[in-house]
């Protein structure tokens, strides 16, 4: 993070953001903090637009594309299972 651009620091507390907002509602509503999960719908307490939101912040800041069924991440590619939904539209 210390070669991070400000604006890439500025997604990444957005990010982080997100995140601890999920987590919030999450231990509002009883849960235990420490069995926070993130990233699974249903469970993370995130909205669709903030876990869309985050998700395209998480492409950007490492550099993931997906174009024609195919992943593209840090120099390295693989093509996704027929039956993706990601493979339907450029993302």
């Amino acid at each position: 993070m210390a070669n991070w651009t400000e604006k890439q620091k500025q997604k990444y507390a957005r990010f982080q953001e997100i995140l601890e907002i999920g987590k919030q509602r999450y231990v509002d509503a009883g849960g235990n903090p420490q069995r926070y999960r993130v990233g699974f719908k249903g469970q993370d307490y995130l909205t669709d637009e903030e876990r869309k939101e985050a998700t395209k912040i998480m492409r950007q800041m490492f550099g993931i594309s997906i174009t024609n069924g195919y992943v593209y991440c840090q120099g390295s590619s693989w093509q996704l299972p027929e039956n993706s939904l990601l493979g339907k539209k450029q993302v």
